[in-house]
């Protein structure tokens, strides 16, 4: 499974991006094994909320996307998602969103579709993470794989 970050939604609005020609191909290709998470959706709307985009640019975004990204092709954050970037977050010193992403990436065995070096940096340490986890009790048990 690869799990979309926000990056990639970011670029795909941006023909100037040098990443726009593989955020389409990435966001136009979701399906069952790729999947765009949920997290990166509502940083997507924070981001255009901050940088002043009016409520109709970002309704017609959404509305865009709607029909672009089925509802099954979005990966849901969970209450272990949330524990685990919580930890990500404090331990790590992960940005919120960042944190989010990698946690469903380490509780999926899933890749993560970014660029963002702290996202990868994690998932390179899944291991080491999990076994963190679990000395801290955080039971794993059933939500990989």
């Amino acid at each position: 499974m690869e799990i979309v970050d926000t990056v990639y939604l970011v670029a795909y609005f941006r023909p100037s991006d040098n990443l726009h020609d593989d955020a389409i191909r990435i966001i136009e290709s979701l399906d069952e094994e790729r999947k765009v998470s949920e997290a990166a959706l509502i940083e997507l709307d924070l981001l255009m909320k901050s940088r002043g985009f009016r409520p109709i640019e970002r309704i017609q975004t959404w509305k865009f996307l709607d029909k672009l990204i089925n509802r099954d092709f979005v990966e849901l954050v969970t209450p272990l998602d949330m524990a685990v970037a919580t930890y990500l977050l404090e331990k790590y010193g992960m940005e919120y969103f960042d944190s989010i992403v990698a946690a469903q990436c380490i509780l999926r065995e899933a890749k993560p579709l970014t660029t963002d070096d702290d996202i990868i940096r994690i998932i390179s340490m899944s291991e080491r993470i999990i076994d963190e986890l679990k000395d801290l009790g955080i039971a794993l048990v059933g939500s990989r794989g």
